[in-house]
């Protein structure tokens, strides 16, 4: 099914749509291999917020520590990258990295004084660029990509209270020496007046309105998005430096309105429209994590047959107060899960990287993305060596183990 531009169509129509009580793994992996990270003193981990793997290496940001980890695709740790502190080669904090394989190299995006870039062995080469978020961004919600030897940023607003222009509500640009090259969200087209009104002075504790993040991927060497709140998969052309529409998704689902749906502290009744949160580009398949109500439900679109699979899974909205405010949340919303049959228990999606890979991360003596040892025993897998391998893992976790990886390699 293709639109009028000639763009292939995700019907999610109930006509088109069938029920699963399974998505396996194996039809988007070719493989998987079991990771535990080694403990010395200097690679001890907390939670780990920036994660990348690349064909020789395993590199992790996490909270405790400003340098990236470097260890080996088996676990044993290697060395840290980065250098902190206040002179030329260093910087204060990091927002996040990419690795370059191509030219074996580490850049690091800092929060004052732009790009850093160090070997692999972390000696520091030169600065990329100089260009801070904050000279940049009207958000503190921000993100990265690195693709064609370009860097492009995505900001998820809610505006910090500061002048904003209205060309400012952008959603996604290319970093260039001079920022001109920036993207808006269809979404936010004739209502970046509306949106400027609701920015937020972050020392003060008020409501406001909170853009979900943009979807971005590099799978096959291309990179697409999905903006929050549309509908289309974008795929960015390189030569053209334009976003041109990749996928549409036809659901007639009512979205709801966008300040009920997009304020922090939402009513119960803005959960009750359909939201599609993310997608996952595999060879045969794409999958969309949607939600409506306490129902979370992951699409999988056959790119060939243009059919669509569904498996949904019973959440709920928790409530806390803040203050005088009520907040709620689904709980698991932007969780993609597939069925791990390649050697047992659920594949949790935490991070993708290089377009490649799929990782899930399971930390030790948590009872978050946790798997049921017994649960593995009884289940129908088709390698029954990895999951022996998987399960002994699992028994022989410490309290200072560091976490657990389980890496899937896309077809």
């Amino acid at each position: 099914m293709q639109d009028e531009e000639g763009t292939p169509v995700i019907n999610l129509s109930s006509d088109n749509v069938s029920k699963v009580a399974l998505l396996p793994l194996s039809e988007a992996a070719a493989k998987v291999e079991i990771v535990s990270l080694e403990v010395t003193d200097e690679s001890l981990i907390g939670e780990i917020t920036k994660m990348k793997v690349t064909d020789s290496d395993i590199w992790v940001k996490h909270y405790k520590d400003n340098h990236v980890l470097r260890f080996s695709r088996s676990g044993k740790f290697l060395n840290k990258v980065g250098k902190v502190g206040q002179g030329p080669e260093e910087y204060i904090r990091m927002a996040d990295f990419f690795v370059d394989e191509n030219t074996k190299e580490v850049y690091i995006q800092t929060t004052i004084v732009g790009v850093k870039v160090y070997d692999y062995e972390g000696n520091y080469k030169r600065t990329a660029a100089k260009t801070s978020p904050d000279d940049v961004f009207m958000t503190m919600y921000f993100q990265f990509a690195l693709y064609d030897n370009k860097f492009f940023i995505a900001q998820n607003l809610a505006f910090i209270n500061k002048p904003t222009p209205k060309d400012s509500v952008w959603s996604f640009a290319w970093v260039d020496s001079t920022y001109q090259k920036k993207f808006k969200n269809p979404a936010h087209i004739g209502r970046e007046e509306e949106i400027m009104k609701n920015g937020i002075n972050f020392q003060q504790f008020v409501n406001y309105w909170l853009e979900p993040f943009t979807s971005i991927d590099t799978y096959g060497n291309q990179l697409t998005l999905k903006y929050p709140d549309t509908d289309t998969i974008y795929r960015y052309d390189s030569p053209a430096n334009e976003l041109v529409p990749q996928y549409i998704i036809s659901t007639h689902e009512e979205k709801g309105d966008y300040g009920a749906t997009h304020v922090w502290f939402r009513e119960r009744s803005a959960f009750d429209y359909f939201s599609i949160y993310s997608y996952y580009p595999s060879k045969d398949n794409i999958y969309l994590l949607c939600s409506k109500g306490e129902t979370i439900y992951t699409y999988c679109y056959g790119k060939q047959t243009g059919k669509v699979k569904v498996k949904e899974r019973k959440s709920e909205i928790t409530e806390r107060m803040l203050g005088n405010h009520t907040l709620r949340r689904l709980e698991g919303a932007k969780y993609f899960i597939l069925d791990n049959d390649l050697c047992g228990g659920s594949f949790h999606v935490d991070y993708r990287s290089q377009g490649k890979y799929w990782i899930d991360v399971l930390i030790p003596n948590s009872e978050d993305n946790w798997i049921d040892i017994d649960e593995m025993r009884t289940s129908d897998v088709k390698d029954e060596s990895l999951k022996a391998k998987f399960i002994h893992t699992l028994e022989n976790v410490e309290e200072e183990s560091n976490p657990i990886l389980v890496i899937a390699t896309l077809k």
